[in-house]
């Protein structure tokens, strides 16, 4: 319904410039409330069209990649924990345990192929939430919400890579396309995931990876030393010599609220107090022209599906970390307030007004966009002007009821070694090359000889012998095809984004 819907809005954009926004009056929580209402049931539609019922299923491939459908049931459990609205929840509880996966740590068979570590965390964060809000627990038997992070939290530190750039993840957890990135995402989103294991758990074992996670980052300069603007990746086959310098609003977000959290976990540890203040002062300089977030790719419209979902994290983790540091409620608020409210004005889609468009600065001149990445962004900066009436994240020692399993996750030593894929050496490349040069030479010989007249001379004499049987060449089917499929490498907007 949303496909055609949208089409419609589309069309008519050509023949009126008529737009009807969605009004809010942002000192009325109930109106905010309406109008997070209007906006979730848009993006509930791009899913499986506005039914309640309990139904897995995800975001449609193409063009929607699996790890987004994670990153919306996050906003959507961030919409129930504001409005109090459970339409959702069921569905919400239902689909996400659909995705853990044989091992119960979001690493479905069909995703794991190509599975990005921050794929993988981008769920494990909404089972965070989930824990952290005390949303429905899973059915008896289930893996609970916590341990579910807890999961994906020790694979992955288990994937740290000494070998080069004195540590890091890498992007990919297989080593396929972008595996020699190690990016500020699935760096970030783990020192976030630790972060507030460590919070919730009170456990310092999360913390310390938290401040290992820190540290790389700033080693190798995916974080400026000098003015603080957090960069996307390095790679690791120049041993993380270099940056690339993209900006991208989640990659500060998630930098920013794992540092808050930090904060928070420590009881005011001026060290994080400093380093958020400068993260803060950098993200608004960069995302936050004439007071209203942007990302950089809006204004050449040069946004991917995934680019189009970023500032929906960006909104919730600003207003997570007032929360977790409160003194920057001062800071944070008045431009969250000025981002929602050009927002709303977004949100006039021609004929359809909860279709939200991405370029919140042209206000009520709807940018012919529409899709789940705006209406997340939308309904995600809408609730943080609500963020104040709202309990912080609870822990286990706040009424936190999600079960701890602090041993959780898929143990890689017992894994049949065979079954074990490790990075090629240079070595292992060049004897790859020399094998595959001496195989070639030994088939097109071989092929010679089969075609040859001594060959078929051989034949004949064996069919002889066999008294008329085409003998042992005979059984062989020499004529037998060799199907060799490739696999689609996951090359989203995560390649240089996340």
């Amino acid at each position: 319904m949303a496909r055609l819907r949208s089409s419609f809005a589309v069309l008519a954009l050509l023949f009126t410039q008529t737009t009807y926004s969605i009004q809010v009056t942002f000192t009325d929580d109930q109106s905010v409330i309406g109008a997070a209402k209007t906006i979730a049931d848009d993006l509930i539609s791009y899913y499986v069209g506005n039914s309640t019922a309990a139904v897995a299923a995800v975001l449609p491939y193409p063009p929607y990649f699996w790890w987004e459908t994670g990153a919306m049931w996050g906003v959507m459990l961030d919409y129930w924990y504001a409005t109090g609205d459970d339409t959702y929840n069921a569905q919400a509880s239902v689909s996400i345990q659909a995705q853990v996966g044989e091992h119960q740590d979001f690493m479905p068979a069909d995703q794991a192929f190509d599975m990005g570590n921050d794929d993988q965390a981008f769920w494990a964060l909404t089972a965070l939430t989930a824990a952290e809000t005390n949303f429905q627990n899973p059915p008896e038997g289930d893996p609970s919400w916590l341990g579910l992070a807890q999961a994906v939290y020790n694979e992955q530190i288990g994937r740290w890579d000494n070998s080069s750039c004195g540590g890091g993840i890498h992007w990919q957890v297989n080593p396929s396309g972008g595996f020699h990135l190690k990016n500020t995402i699935s760096n970030g989103a783990l020192m976030q995931l630790a972060a507030r294991l460590a919070r919730y758990t009170q456990d310092d074992q999360y913390a310390q990876w938290a401040n290992k996670l820190w540290d790389w980052m700033w080693a190798v300069k995916l974080i400026d030393n000098e003015n603080w603007s957090v960069y996307d990746n390095t790679d690791a086959n120049l041993n993380c010599t270099s940056v690339d310098r993209a900006q991208w609003t989640y990659n500060a977000g998630t930098l920013l609220i794992a540092s808050a959290t930090m904060y928070n976990y420590t009881n005011g540890d001026p060290t994080w107090k400093n380093r958020i203040t400068h993260l803060l002062s950098t993200l608004i300089f960069d995302f936050f022209p004439n007071g209203i977030m942007t990302e950089l790719c809006e204004e050449p419209g040069k946004c991917d599906n995934d680019e189009l979902t970023f500032k929906a994290y960006l909104s919730r983790w600003m207003a997570m970390t007032t929360q977790m540091a409160p003194f920057t409620a001062a800071t944070i608020t008045p431009v969250l307030l000025s981002s929602a409210t050009a927002a709303m004005e977004q949100c006039s889609g021609t004929y359809f007004p909860d279709n939200c468009g991405l370029r919140w600065s042209q206000n009520a001149t709807w940018d012919g966009s529409n899709g789940p990445g705006q209406q997340m962004a939308a309904l995600e900066v809408l609730l943080s002007t609500i963020i104040k009436k709202q309990a912080a994240p609870l822990t286990n020692s706040t009424g936190g009821t999600s079960a701890s399993d602090p041993n959780a996750g898929f143990n890689g030593s017992a894994i049949d070694p065979g079954s074990i894929v490790t990075p090629a050496t240079h070595g292992d490349k060049v004897g790859a090359w020399f094998l595959t040069v001496v195989f070639i030479m030994a088939s097109v010989a071989g092929c010679y000889f089969l075609w040859s007249p001594s060959f078929e001379l051989r034949g004949n004499l064996y069919n002889g012998a066999a008294g008329g049987s085409r003998g042992l060449f005979s059984s062989m089917n020499f004529g037998s095809s060799n199907k060799i499929e490739k696999s689609t490498i996951h090359m989203g907007g995560l390649m240089s984004s996340s």
